[in-house]
């Protein structure tokens, strides 16, 4: 498990831009009339005219033009350094959420928290348009994905090994979320609704209009959620005569409404540039009621008995300026932008907690109130330029990113006779935490001959981090630059198949919430707290692959070998403090290894049936780092998967069976064991303006979510169940679409799968796909 010597990383650096800048002298041995002819994978689009006032401009969210074929929109389609989901086709969308999409996209899971991972890794980058923002960072995260409404979404690009034009934050890839956006000429609207059982139901209401000059933009979504959760947890204190077990139950009833407003207007200055501004304001207001019980022996003798109410008010804002130039070449363009974003979050937890045959360490009834306040704000301003150069296509970029993170935690005691609440100054701190990032990046693709496509790439980021724990003033400052090299290359086996070799250096940057060194009480039972000397955890991915694919047969094929290397990886800590009191922190856990096998086939069985299968098979390594002798390493074996069956019963009836396997994950002191998830979907179709949804997720009532803890002083375990059976039934208006034709959101254009080694993802309200290599999204 030892990392790449140095001198490998310097050799995987220098290659990848010793290869970038010898290639221009290779092209030039060519002779200049008769250049190698790009391969037909990789072949650009010819040059087409400017677009006319009125007429839908050809070319893609970054103004570089495509090669489009028709497949259908729920496969996953491959680009040289991505996978990309396109969930507007599928029957669900109308009534699921971002969150749920997500579980629908090449080896990506979302378990009920909102906790991400891809390839059962949860150091995984979540990105809006290509780019970070406070919305889907840190806690904000699940909330802002259980809100956005899925068609809302244009496209899922998946990057297990991203080039070096995206930032190297997120050990275990990139999830770049592309928002939709319409760029046809005249008017669209579109409208959704769903209802559910136990007091849920959704809307959401889209539309644009272009004049050919300018496009306003604009949607509306509200989003009432919730699940009746239960659990149970099993605990052993092993300290000799003196060890201690617990057992509990837990009930907990949550529900929560979720609205937001986009709007946005999009100028054609003239036929080669562009302005846009973009504004998103959401909010959503959560509340908890729960119950949990628990009864204690051995050493220490109780029960107790712990009722709670939580409140969460949660306000996200976002707004955005983008300038776009295409220039005087085919594939030319620069693109800037300026990014804004906060999230503000206000939590008060009430909780009573009651005791009684109470034996060995005394114990009172108490009652007490927290206030947990959290303010993130993110400044992102970026440039991209991308043109031809020397047979191939070069970008350069800069970013600079800002972010600060404030959290206000104050805790009050209620005395039981008086109900008069006391500030207790142990238990309440003040947290800032900053980070900013300057970054540069330069990549070249190009075709060698007729069958080779290389695409080369460094990265470098200079970062600073400063945390003030206030309370206890703990001030600290880490100051780091880091070069991340990326290198993809791919072989043309034939029209059909071909290999491809990627490697890239990625790295994990702690939150706020982990740096946090105070300990926050979630009761009198645990406690969690961050770790100051958290170092970033530092990733070597490698990957070798085989794709086929046979369009004509609806058939392709992906197998891929990973490898990934990590250093200073994030490991969590349990011990006990005050009494009984479990305190969670994180620390780093030395070097971790996952080693796997990633399979994905998809197929159509007759007319009427498209199958997807993925396996994703690994074998994970980390040092067992607590409570053993030394040298000991956990090991895990690791299933992910899912397959979903699309069934056309009729041209205008669809159903889908869907299912989810999230497999065996580490923690450093235990495990987490497999989860499944199942969808079942059915869409009819009454006509192009009207149709009909209905799902509903975890039928078998299967879902469930099982912790392990296994040290020599905890022995631990904890279930908790997913929240039952939810079911949706959804009618979707599209009121312009044209009868007799094409529909607004099946039409040709719309299904279209924009691919291939110099193609973007292309289309949708808010976002559009990125050309050749670049991030989807911007107007």
């Amino acid at each position: 498990m030892n990392m790449p010597p140095h001198y490998t990383r310097y050799w995987l650096t220098t290659s990848a831009l010793g290869l970038m800048m010898s290639l221009p002298a290779f092209a030039q041995t060519a002779p200049a009339t008769t250049p190698n002819p790009l391969p037909a994978q990789a072949q650009p689009a010819p040059a087409k005219p400017a677009a006319k006032p009125g007429e839908a401009a050809p070319t893609t969210g970054t103004g570089d033009a495509v090669e489009t074929v028709t497949v259908t929109a729920t496969r996953p389609t491959s680009k040289i350094d991505r996978d990309v989901y396109d969930p507007k086709s599928d029957p669900d969308t109308p009534t699921s959420s971002a969150a749920d999409a997500l579980n629908k996209a090449p080896g990506v899971s979302v378990d009920n928290d909102g906790n991400v991972t891809l390839r059962g890794n949860s150091g995984v980058q979540v990105l809006i348009d290509g780019k970070p923002s406070a919305m889907v960072q840190g806690d904000f995260r699940a909330a802002t994905l259980q809100s956005m409404a899925a068609s809302d979404i244009d496209s899922i690009e998946v990057m297990t090994n991203p080039s070096a034009q995206f930032g190297a934050e997120g050990g275990a890839g990139i999830i770049n979320i592309v928002m939709r956006r319409d760029r046809r000429p005249g008017k669209t609207l579109q409208i959704n609704t769903a209802v559910g059982n136990d007091d849920r139901y959704n809307a959401a209401v889209s539309g644009a209009y272009n004049t050919g000059k300018i496009t306003f933009q604009g949607g509306l979504t509200v989003r009432r959620d919730g699940r009746d959760s239960e659990g149970s947890s099993v605990r052993e204190r092993l300290n000799g005569a003196n060890s201690t077990r617990e057992d509990g139950m837990n009930f907990s009833r949550n529900r929560g409404n979720n609205y937001g407003l986009t709007t946005g207007v999009e100028f054609n200055l003239n036929d080669n540039d562009t302005a846009g501004i973009q504004f998103q304001v959401g909010k959503s207001d959560d509340t908890s009621d729960q119950m949990s019980t628990t009864r204690s022996t051995g050493a220490s003798v109780y029960n107790s008995r712990i009722t709670g109410n939580n409140k969460n008010d949660r306000q996200t804002y976002s707004s955005r300026f983008n300038f776009s130039h295409k220039g005087d070449q085919e594939r030319e363009n620069f693109k800037a932008e300026v990014r804004l974003s906060q999230a503000d979050s206000n939590r008060v937890q009430l909780r009573d907690e009651d005791f009684d045959n109470v034996s060995g360490t005394p114990r009172t009834d108490r009652r007490f109130r927290q206030f947990n306040d959290q303010s993130s704000r993110n400044i992102d301003l970026s440039w991209d330029y991308n043109r031809p150069f020397a047979g191939g296509d070069l970008a350069v970029g800069m970013e600079f990113d800002i972010s600060e993170t404030t959290y206000d935690n104050r805790y009050f005691n209620i005395d039981l006779m008086s109900s008069a609440a006391t500030l207790d100054v142990r238990r309440s701190n003040m947290f800032e935490h900053d980070q900013d990032e300057s970054e540069a990046y330069l990549t070249y693709q190009r075709p060698l001959g007729d069958k080779w496509i290389v695409l080369g790439g460094v990265r470098i980021e200079n970062t600073t981090v400063t945390i003030n724990q206030q309370t206890t003033s703990i001030y600290r400052e880490n100051r780091y630059t880091k070069v991340h090299p990326s290198l993809t290359v791919q072989y043309l086996l034939s029209e059909k198949g071909k290999l491809k070799f990627s490697y890239s250096n990625r790295i994990r940057r702690p939150g706020a919430g982990e740096l946090n060194p105070f300990v926050i009480y979630n009761d009198e039972r645990s406690a969690r707290s961050g770790n100051p000397n958290l170092l970033p955890e530092e990733t070597h991915s490698y990957e070798l692959g085989y794709e086929y694919t046979e369009r004509s047969k609806g058939l392709s094929f992906q197998a891929r070998l990973f490898h990934r290397q990590s250093e200073d990886i994030f490991v969590d800590r349990s011990y006990f403090i005050d009494q009984d009191v479990l305190l969670t922190t994180r620390e780093n856990g030395g070097e971790g290894t996952s080693t796997g096998l990633d399979l994905n086939y998809n197929t159509r069985i007759g007319s009427k049936l498209d199958m997807n299968l993925q396996a994703v098979y690994s074998r994970n390594e980390q040092p067992r780092r607590f409570g053993s002798i030394g040298g000991a390493v956990d090991r895990a074996d690791s299933l992910n998967g899912r397959i979903r069956a699309t069934y056309k019963v009729t041209p205008n009836d669809t159903l889908i069976m869907f299912a989810n396997i999230r497999g065996k994950e580490l923690t450093g002191q235990g495990y987490r064991e497999p989860m499944f998830m199942t969808t079942l979907s059915y869409r009819h179709k009454f006509n192009n303006r009207y149709s009909m949804t209905f799902n509903i997720t975890d039928p078998f009532e299967i879902n469930k979510t099982v912790s392990i803890t296994d040290t020599d002083t905890i022995k631990a375990r904890s279930e908790s169940l997913g929240g039952g059976r939810v079911f949706y039934i959804g009618l979707q208006i599209t009121p312009f679409a044209r009868t007799g034709g094409p529909s607004s959101d099946q039409g040709p254009e719309r299904q279209r799968m924009r691919q291939g080694n110099w193609g973007g993802q292309g289309g949708g309200n808010w976002g559009g796909g990125g050309g050749g290599n670049n991030p989807g999204g911007g107007f």
